[in-house]
């Protein structure tokens, strides 16, 4: 043979197509710290930046771990919770094992004083625009000491599996393709610029400990498959991998799902390999870890509950799906996965602008036609068996998703995370599936646009999104000139004033939400905190709006106040309770705050006083609802009438007995339809009268057109107005045939200045009546 031949190395069993030409400098080993350094500095910047368990159930999962850290045992779950760690006690121990050994040394005797839940917290409604914050007291500084310490040691913890994660992930790219390539780089910086996987790496959470531990098996599972078939796989590599697939099953119940991967890749190493005993060389090794490490927990939750995995009480107080799940509910729930998993923060109710998510849903869409297209870099032939093996997990990880969603509520994105090493690494594939359809100088910026995109986006959440949310609104200087002055004080020990508010003169509808701003101040340093309530009431003092809060939004509870300054409060009060159609509604406003002495027995408010000291009902303003159609003569029964007073009421209809027998009634109803035609400049009333033959009222009923509902100075053009006269007879009116005539009169003239009629309409008008028509008593 040939010297110069037989010097030429053999090609490694990974060469493929697998190279993507790019003009970045350093290797790919550099850029993968460089990822890692990037994804450490954000993940303590948001470990910082969030509050106190303002992650999702991160109250709960650092109750288990406190009290694991107390010397107390394992939780005993029953359908309702049975201490503050609530569902994740059913959780599998791991995680809280080893951080609550981490924080068993620090005091966390100030639980109670972080430990303060916003009653009106808003979970799950991220297009709802107030209360993200779960903790009343997230607005305000916390040393780290005490509990807040003990949180952040658990946050940290997951910031370092998070970081192992990522370098597994490179790591088992590297397998499937070479350390030479930059695709590797491109799945892990894919992943580590994931917000929402940032998010949750610095959150007090089990999430980190399973996506890490799944991702070790994947890669250790990637190990042996890249192994030449010819050489034999040690009792000790057996052995590594049962110690990790026992550590997954201990961390979450989703880490059962690996030993069925584990399986089918023994079993397909046997097959390559030809030798069916290599399935019985790897029972054991890899078995009796498994049972060593995590069995005793399941047979725990046999005995204690005859369920192998605990789940039942999980899903119990989690929340256990009463009704079969529809295409539609399917779809909500599949759309609160999708955002979930690139980004949604604090207790799901912290979004990303909706634009955001239409780009990375193309972006999903592209890395899957990719692969449609043919042209993903083809690795070599145990490489393939490794895009395999990741495409078998991610599958399974879904068919696990969808298996829980059957059953329990609340889908959430992270359920997807043990699957992000397939993800960040056949997504890469997908996306450079379009390299041959683009010039080759495009590769390179192709290849770190999305990571940058996400990048971004992570930034954004960090630095802007996430801290506004939480953030209590700062005092301002003054009120400003534009606000409607108020002046009630709240309260007798405790007192704080309403100096003013603002408030649109525009007209709503039901649906809508009343803008409302609210100058407020503490007279004295409030010892206790007061929820503010804001109620649109009827003419009856029915409730048809009503928004009650913690001042700020929830962010600015009354103890955190500095007497003497001026909060502004700017809400939204919805519009919740259909209007009935007969006529608008001039809503009062009504603002107050709620004794907190009163909350478990009927929520009673503080009493408001005016600037003389008496007490007074709180209304400060009054707005217009119009209801959601008008009014039509039809629907009432009515005759056209066409008859206008002063230029700007038009009596539109009209409808009245023909006769009435006063041995069946001592009453007679008249409905009227009114127009407006302008906007009249005063309060007027409406009245009927009765009038015999000679011109003589024998019965009458004065009555405002829409009672207390819509006083008459508010109407504008175009305003329809149904009014019922309801005329008392006398008992001893005579039978025969009487006149029924209609007016309005200024309500403050007593009846004395009528309003004139402009307009006849082909009736009768007498004295600036109009002549209804004729009524026949029996």
């Amino acid at each position: 043979m040939d010297e110069r031949i037989a010097r030429i190395p053999s090609p490694p069993v990974n060469s493929g197509r697998q190279r993507w030409p790019t003009r970045f400098p350093g290797t790919p080993r550099t850029w993968a710290a460089a990822v890692l350094a990037v994804y450490f500095l954000l993940g303590i910047w948001f470990s910082l930046a969030v509050p106190p368990f303002e992650t999702p159930d991160e109250i709960y999962h650092y109750a288990f771990a406190r009290h694991l850290a107390q010397g107390n045992g394992l939780p005993v779950q029953a359908a309702e919770p049975t201490g503050p760690w609530e569902q994740e006690g059913s959780q599998a121990p791991l995680y809280y094992l080893i951080v609550g050994r981490l924080t068993a040394g620090i005091d966390q005797q100030d639980w109670g004083d972080l430990n303060v839940v916003n009653p009106r917290a808003n979970i799950g409604d991220p297009l709802y625009p107030g209360n993200k914050n779960v903790m009343l007291y997230s607005a305000a500084p916390r040393p780290l000491q005490g509990v807040n310490l003990a949180l952040h040691v658990g946050r940290w913890f997951s910031l370092l599996l998070g970081g192992i994660t990522l370098w597994l992930i490179y790591r088992t790219a590297c397998l499937a393709f070479s350390e030479s390539s930059w695709l590797p780089v491109a799945a892990m910086a894919l992943v580590a610029s994931i917000p929402q996987f940032i998010f949750i790496s610095a959150s007090f959470s089990n999430d980190s400990l399973i996506v890490a531990t799944s991702t070790a098996v994947l890669y250790w599972l990637a190990r042996l498959l890249q192994r030449d078939d010819a050489r034999p796989i040690r009792l000790w590599e057996w052995a590594v991998l049962g110690i990790l697939l026992g550590l997954a099953a201990l961390s979450k119940l989703q880490g059962v799902g690996l030993l069925g991967l584990a399986a089918v890749t023994v079993l397909g190493l046997a097959w390559w390999r030809r030798d069916a005993r290599l399935v019985w060389q790897a029972a054991a090794p890899v078995a009796l870890p498994v049972l060593l490490i995590a069995g005793w927990w399941y047979w725990r939750n046999y005995v204690l509950y005859g369920d192998w995995t605990g789940v039942r009480y999980l899903i119990a107080i989690n929340g256990l799906r009463t009704e079969p799940l529809s295409w539609v509910d399917f779809w909500d729930e599949f759309r609160g996965l999708r955002y979930s998993f690139w980004g949604l923060f604090g207790w799901f109710n912290i979004l990303f602008p909706p634009w955001i998510y239409r780009v990375l849903d193309g972006v999903t869409l592209l890395a899957v036609a990719g692969w449609l297209l043919g042209g993903v870099p083809t690795p070599g032939r145990t490489g393939r068996r490794i895009v395999g093996l990741l495409a078998l997990w991610l599958a399974l990880v879904w068919v696990l998703w969808l298996a829980w969603t059957w059953r329990a509520t609340g889908s959430q994105g992270r359920l997807l995370f043990p699957a992000l090493s397939a993800m960040g690494i056949l997504g890469g594939m997908g996306l450079a599936g379009w390299r041959r359809l683009l010039p080759a100088r495009s590769h390179g910026p192709l290849l770190a646009a999305l990571p940058l995109f996400l990048l971004a986006c992570s930034l954004y959440a960090v630095s802007v999104l996430v801290p506004s949310s939480y953030r209590a609104p700062g005092p301002v200087a003054q009120v400003p000139p534009s606000a409607q002055p108020v002046g009630i004080v709240y309260g007798r020990e405790d007192r704080f004033e309403l100096l003013a508010l603002e408030l649109p003169q525009r007209r709503y509808r039901p649906g809508d939400g009343v803008p409302v701003t609210l100058y407020l101040r503490a007279l004295t340093r409030p010892r206790a905190d007061y929820q503010l309530f804001v109620q649109l009431l009827d003419e009856t003092g029915k409730e048809v709006g009503n928004l009650t809060s913690h001042p700020g939004w929830g962010r600015n509870p009354t103890s955190l106040w500095e007497p003497g300054a001026i909060y502004v409060d700017r809400y939204r009060v919805p519009i919740s309770r259909p209007i009935d159609p007969w006529a608008p509604l001039l809503a009062r406003v009504y603002v107050g705050f709620v004794d907190p002495a009163t909350e478990e027995r009927g929520r009673l408010p503080v009493p408001a006083y005016n600037a003389g000291g008496e007490e007074i009902v709180p209304f400060v303003a009054s707005v217009v609802i119009e209801p959601a159609v008008q009014p039509e003569l039809s629907d009432y029964g009515l005759e056209p009438v066409g008859s206008r007073f002063g230029h700007v009421i038009e009596l539109a209809g009209a409808s009245l007995p023909e006769a009435v027998s006063l041995s069946a009634t001592d009453v007679f109803t008249v409905t009227l339809l009114w127009e407006a035609i302008g906007t009249p400049p005063a309060d007027y009333t409406g009245f009927v009268h009765l009038l015999d033959a000679d011109g003589n009222r024998v019965a009458g009923f004065d009555r405002a057109p829409a009672g207390d509902r819509f006083p008459t100075r508010y109407w504008q053009a175009g305003d329809r107005i149904v009014s019922h006269f309801v005329v008392p007879l006398p008992a001893d009116l005579p039978p025969g045939r009487y006149q029924a005539w209609v007016g309005l009169y200024d309500a403050t003239s007593q009846g004395a200045a009528r309003l004139p009629v402009t307009e006849a309409a082909g009736r009768e008008v007498a004295h600036e009546l109009v002549l209804l028509g004729t009524v026949t008593i029996r």
